[in-house]
């Protein structure tokens, strides 16, 4: 049916459904052929807008700047694992805006807390102890009522409230990833030098590495997940992380070719942007790490400072342990982040191939060494290499400088803790001020 024909027959039936009135036909045809001509017009108008294009998509600019909220800024509240209607854990937001397991907490246990827990309706979650740590720890879930370390010490023992502290959420500390076509890579940059031609044993604490990348392809990797109910972890970070220290392409070189790799998987899903690691999971992991007769222990992440986590990392370095953590990646403004702040854990800042300061890395006086983290070739998605930036980069290259000099100088299998630390030192290139300093620490620790 033609446009003036659609709209006669609308406004005639009009007309007999409204009070009976004389309808003049020739001046409704008017209205009718002055209407077609408007929707014609119209009809026009619209097809030529449709066909111009606003304006081109490669003129947008990047989404991180048109964002104002960080990507992995996080809501207060985020149920985990596949069935978000019963989560595997609740993820929340707590003190200075840390995350934390929702109303979960860990204190080193003694019967006598235990039982005046359950009292209080505290859910006991786990009763453990890890045997290689020299530790035993309660796991417990408290009602709303009680979930503050000052509502805890109103039935609690002071000693008990001085090992008391929330079941945190640890974060990875990269900022970027720039997946490349491997022949562009191979034309502009490879990472270059190894740290020793040793068969060392070395350990990450991170998420899982995807074994089936091209880089891995001769590697020797023993992984074990310590994620509860059978949560899968994201093998991105671990991936880049674990190609900096036994990746080989010809792209790469492995700082540590002959290495064996202990991979603890603690890291899950956030979103994707961003993943966490339980403290549970990491004490988990730690106490495996030491089972395993692992010397050198690298934990590219970062969260707050923590009763529990100081413990054992502690009791970790007492059996003799090195552990290298990342510092941060917070900015040269932000606060201490752990467990890279505590005084046995060696922390490690970020720079650039010039030898200058990574723009993002924390600063302090609890900074040891600065390593190569900026734009650092690694594995990526897809059996593609790409550049990774950030602190959790730089720390592989302090932690397998410590396996090849743990490794040398040992006695009765156990490294000598004063002789390597010391040589170690002497490795590190002054950078900045004379001396130790805030931004590199000791110095730079390079590939040979």
């Amino acid at each position: 049916m033609t446009l003036r024909k659609l709209t006669l027959a609308s406004l005639l039936v009009f007309s007999q459904i409204t009070s009976a009135q004389i309808v003049n036909t020739d001046a409704l045809g008017k209205q009718v052929d002055q209407l077609q001509r408007t929707a014609l017009r119209m009809e026009n108008r619209l097809s030529q807008s449709i066909s111009t294009r606003p304006f081109s998509l490669s003129t947008l600019p990047p989404i991180a700047d048109l964002v104002t909220v960080p990507l992995t800024k996080l809501p207060k509240s985020l149920p985990i694992g596949p069935d978000l209607l019963n989560p595997v854990l609740m993820d929340v937001e707590v003190e200075e805006g840390f995350r934390a397991v929702k109303n979960q907490w860990i204190v080193l246990a003694d019967p006598h807390s235990e039982q005046i827990l359950i009292g209080l309706d505290a859910k006991i979650e786990s009763s453990q102890s890890y045997a290689s740590l020299g530790l035993t720890l309660l796991r417990f879930t408290v009602p709303d009522a009680l979930n503050s370390k000052q509502a805890l010490a109103k039935h609690l023992p002071t000693n008990t409230i001085e090992t008391l502290d929330r079941n945190h959420i640890y974060q990875v500390q990269n900022r970027q990833s720039v997946p490349k076509d491997s022949r562009t890579i191979t034309e502009t940059t490879t990472n270059s030098g190894l740290m020793c031609n040793t068969a060392v044993r070395i350990g990450m604490i991170d998420s899982a590495i995807d074994k089936t990348h091209r880089a891995f392809a001769a590697a020797k990797i023993h992984a074990k997940s310590f994620l509860a109910n059978n949560l899968v972890s994201p093998s991105l970070h671990g991936s880049a992380v674990a190609s900096v220290l036994i990746g080989n392409t010809d792209e790469l070189t492995p700082l540590l070719p002959q290495a064996e790799l202990y991979s603890a998987e603690v890291f899950y899903r956030q979103s994707e942007f961003s993943q966490g690691a339980t403290l549970g999971a990491m004490i988990e992991a730690l106490n495996w790490m030491l089972e395993q007769k692992v010397a050198v222990i690298n934990m590219s992440l970062a969260g707050p400072d923590n009763n529990v986590l100081k413990r054992v990392i502690g009791a970790a370095t007492d059996k003799g342990a090195f552990i290298v953590a990342a510092a941060g990646n917070e900015g040269p403004a932000a606060a201490t982040v752990y467990p890279a702040g505590y005084e046995n854990v060696i922390a490690v800042s970020a720079i650039d191939k010039q030898q200058q300061p990574y723009r993002w890395s924390n600063r302090g006086n609890y900074i040891d060494y600065s390593a190569l983290g900026v734009n650092v070739l690694s594995a990526q998605p897809q059996q593609s290499v790409g550049k990774e930036s950030g602190t959790s980069m730089a720390a592989p290259v302090v932690s397998a400088a410590l396996a090849c000099l743990s490794f040398k100088h040992r006695k009765h299998n156990k490294p000598n803790r004063t002789t390597v630390l010391a040589l170690l030192w002497d490795q590190a290139v002054d950078l900045g001020p004379k001396g130790r300093d805030p931004i590199f620490g000791a110095g730079a620790i390079q590939r040979h």
